[in-house]
């Protein structure tokens, strides 16, 4: 089994798609953060979805 690859040191991690925060472009970080709060506020219909 392949391993991710993993972020280097000081590099955080998305919590939403996994992804290194510093690969993001400005626009995935906005939309990250946007599915992160409506995650947060409603955690009911499996991740946010109806």
């Amino acid at each position: 089994m392949i391993e991710p690859p993993r972020p280097k040191e000081g590099d955080e991690v998305c919590s939403m798609c996994g992804r290194p925060k510093s690969k993001h472009s400005s626009e995935e970080l906005l939309t990250c953060s946007h599915k992160m709060g409506e995650f947060k506020k409603n955690t009911t219909g499996g991740a946010g979805i109806e």
